[in-house]
């Protein structure tokens, strides 16, 4: 059963879809989900890693005090709404894999004190790959697949979710009073597209640039019992059960979602450096980040028609930003609270020379 008017339609349940949906929700509005329920998307097979700690030059994940003080928050409430458990709060491995790096790590670890949760941690049976050492750091996982599907039942439960296909182009009338979608008989004074890289094709938006990359992922099973942490060395390892999830590779040419034999060869040429025991690989995927040009992500209403609004380029940190971000375009879209000048979609309608 579909609604025939609400507040706010929200295209795409992936993790930005998906989070904006409990905050209008929790702000008192009506709301429609609409996704086509494809059965691989880049939220589906997200590690949902939240690090605050990154890349080769150890720096801090930008505002990550607030912006993870958030996700914990939301993540456990709706955790308690759903009567459901896909949020950790556990300790993630870092493994330095040349001494290069762990001279920059040293330089920089007065900096990172309050991150770093020891710097002479037990490697277990990782010890083969920690000749030049590694630190554990604080930081969270989200098991986003279960979000969303513990979200998309709790939507179907009040009418709020349609698993259905909508053409951004020709199925979506945009009129002063409000957004309607005449074969769903949905009318809505909102509407927001969530829909990954593929907001591309909504024309309202076209000068918003994005720069998607394929990545692709390996979940296998493995006889070692003592992987109990997430690991980062060249790639990430995060257990999940029985299975472990090992990614991931970037790739900005090939934006399809078929795996490739490269791919696969990325990730176990790096693996075989980092486990020692046997593995069995169990499934492969590959699917397209939604990261933007200029790799901030995009939020906000279109500065000529204030109820059609965007939320996107989360890339590779959604779990972590979605929360905040979401907090923030839900204060825009019902209070005018104005977004952050880098954040904001406006910066790619001016012509001014700081955009």
């Amino acid at each position: 059963m579909i609604r025939n008017r609400v507040d706010v339609i929200i295209l795409g349940q992936g993790i930005a879809g998906t989070t904006l949906a409990w905050r209008l929700l929790s702000a008192g509005c009506t709301v429609m989900v609409l996704d086509r329920g494809d059965r691989i998307t880049a939220s589906k097979i997200a590690a949902g890693l939240m690090t605050p700690i990154t890349g080769k030059r150890f720096a801090i994940s930008w505002d990550w005090e607030d912006f993870y003080s958030a996700a914990a928050q939301f993540y456990r409430e709706i955790e308690t709404k759903t009567e459901t458990q896909f949020f950790d709060e556990l300790p993630m491995l870092r493994l330095f894999q040349t001494a290069e790096e762990r001279q920059t790590f040293e330089g920089k670890l007065s900096r990172l004190t309050d991150l770093v949760s020891s710097t002479r941690p037990d490697f277990k049976t990782f010890q083969h790959a920690a000749a030049e050492g590694g630190f554990e750091m604080i930081g969270g996982r989200l098991h986003v697949e279960e979000y969303l599907k513990a979200s998309r039942k709790m939507f179907q439960s009040m009418e709020s979710y349609s698993e259905c296909s909508v053409d951004v182009q020709t199925e979506i009338e945009i009129q002063p009073n409000g957004i309607v979608i005449p074969k769903l008989n949905l009318t809505s004074k909102h509407f927001v597209t969530c829909q990954g890289f593929q907001s591309t094709m909504f024309p309202h938006f076209d000068p918003v640039k994005f720069n998607p990359a394929k990545g692709e992922i390996l979940d296998i099973k493995t006889h070692n019992s003592n992987i109990d942490r997430v690991i980062h060395r060249g790639i990430w390892m995060s257990p999940r059960g029985k299975q472990i999830r090992i990614g991931a590779t970037y790739d900005w040419s090939d934006l399809s979602n078929e795996v490739t034999e490269n791919g696969r060869n990325w990730l176990t040429s790096r693996l075989n450096n980092l486990l020692s025991s046997e593995y069995e690989i169990v499934q492969h995927q590959a699917a397209i980040r939604p990261t933007m040009k200029d790799f901030h992500p995009v939020l906000g209403a279109h500065p000529k028609m204030n109820n059609v609004l965007i939320f996107n380029g989360l890339g590779s940190k959604g779990s972590l930003m979605a929360p905040r971000l979401a907090q923030m375009l839900t204060n825009q879209m019902l209070h005018q609270t104005p977004l952050p000048r880098n954040l904001s979609v406006e910066r790619w309608f001016r012509t001014d020379p700081e955009n």
